[in-house]
């Protein structure tokens, strides 16, 4: 599961340029093997991807177990480098079978290409449109063709608190955005402190705040205007972007609303910066994070084994009436063609319901499958997060993990950090984080 990563297109270019030297200028290979001809059925399968940890243990766990069921071993490459590793893989004709992009824009550079197969040439793609959360595929999609589907989801709009605390407080949860502010003034009324906030996350700080935007422009514009906005076609600076700014602007921007104040948040560790509502006297009523905080190491450890008794969650209330959803995934794709093997390895882990077994037990993965069995995560919480997944009728995928990475993972970042420390005016925001984006992009 991927929180940000700050490597992006501009390293995957300069890889480029670096393998093309490298290689001595000769003439580009195709990927992979099995490209055209007979149908191969290969008995090795070589899978690339980016996650590590507990995750990549348990996913290697449950693609031996379908291995040795039907006949496929694996040679597996996790590569913390993954955005420049596999473009030089593929600069060099050494492509993996299949690789897991932890971000849609290589993926889509690699599609545009001519390096990916199609998904439909890999799988049954009516069957997975009917299983998967209304869009997802479109972070996959070039020129109206799907080349990549998520074996593993993780969402972005959820509202956190401490059901004790809240519950004795007397506070409900919203069911629209009118309530999420209704709720907002009440705790202010009652003189408690609404929100926990930071953005602090080393070389990335400031991305937490990116969520915030990118959540409340599927909000307020809806899919047509995220994906204009994500496209470069619509501008920051803009009565689009403004609006979905103007609620931010609500709910963190006002005096009072954020414990020890907005204009520190950039100093406010993002990992442990909802804690403070888990305190004996609670510091905070709410906070807005993805669904990785359930991880343990993020909460309390004394509060992470109560889970379920203790935090609770709701999704961002919906501001036009549709359930959108703001979330990430790490995309399969093969590079393979025609090959028996590869197929099944693609449709095992994007389309099978029982994929991902022992990697549900982790608490760092979610199935982007409706049909999944929920009952396989390890506590009521994570449950629920699959259950308003699944519910939701609009699905697009991180914004600035789509963007050039100049803007995505650069002036955007850097922009709400002194947005929110007053350091610079909206204006002046905005059209600082414009500046950056690179002009053969728009």
């Amino acid at each position: 599961m991927r929180i940000k990563q700050s490597l992006v297109a501009g390293l995957a270019v300069a890889s480029l340029a670096l393998t093309a030297c490298l290689g001595g200028g000769g003439t580009e290979p195709d990927p992979g093997s099995g490209n055209s001809g007979e149908a191969t059925a290969k008995e090795t399968i070589q899978v690339m991807y980016a996650f590590s940890g507990d995750q990549s243990e348990a996913f290697q766990e449950d693609m031996k177990t379908w291995g040795d069921a039907n006949g496929v071993t694996f040679d597996f490459i996790q590569s913390n480098e993954f955005e420049i590793q596999i473009v030089a893989k593929v600069q060099s004709g050494d492509a993996p079978d299949i690789a897991i992009f932890p971000q849609p824009g290589i993926l889509q550079k690699m599609a545009k290409d001519g390096k990916l197969q199609s998904l439909e040439s890999q799988v049954d793609l009516p069957k997975l449109q009917a299983d998967i959360v209304p869009g997802f595929l479109d972070a996959a999609t070039v020129d109206g063709t799907i080349y990549g589907a998520p074996m593993a989801m993780n969402g972005k709009s959820f509202y956190w608190y401490n059901k004790p605390a809240f519950t004795a407080a007397g506070y409900t949860v919203p069911n629209n955005h009118e309530e999420l502010l209704a709720l907002i003034d009440k705790i202010k009324a009652d003189g408690n402190t609404p929100l926990c906030f930071g953005m602090e996350s080393g070389p990335a700080t400031g991305w937490p705040a990116t969520d915030w935007i990118e959540d409340y422009v599927l909000q307020t514009g809806g899919a047509e205007v995220y994906d204009k906005w994500v496209a470069g076609e619509i501008k920051f600076d803009s009565p689009e972007i403004r609006e979905a700014v103007a609620i931010f602007d609500q709910i963190i921007m006002t005096p009072g609303n954020v414990y020890g104040g907005v204009e520190n948040a950039s100093a406010n560790a993002m990992a442990q910066s909802l804690n403070p509502m888990f305190d004996e006297d609670p510091k905070c009523y709410l906070g807005k994070q993805g669904n990785f905080i359930t991880q343990r190491g993020f909460f309390p450890d004394e509060i992470f084994d109560q889970l379920d008794d203790i935090v609770g969650m709701f999704l961002t209330p919906s501001v036009k009436g549709e359930s959108a959803f703001l979330g990430g995934g790490d995309m399969a794709a093969a590079f393979t063609a025609n090959d028996d093997n590869v197929k099944k390895v693609m449709a095992f882990m994007t389309t099978d319901p029982t994929f991902g077994e022992k990697q549900s037990d982790t608490g760092a993965w979610l199935s982007p499958l409706k049909s999944f069995d929920t009952s396989k995560y390890p506590n009521e919480t994570l449950r629920a997060v699959a259950a308003s997944v699944s519910d939701a009728t609009l699905f697009r995928f991180d914004g600035s993990d789509q963007m050039p990475g100049a803007v995505g993972a650069g002036s955007f970042w850097t922009g709400m950090v002194d947005y929110t420390s007053g350091r610079t005016d909206l204006d002046t925001t905005l059209k600082f984080i414009d500046s950056a984006w690179p002009t053969d992009e728009q």
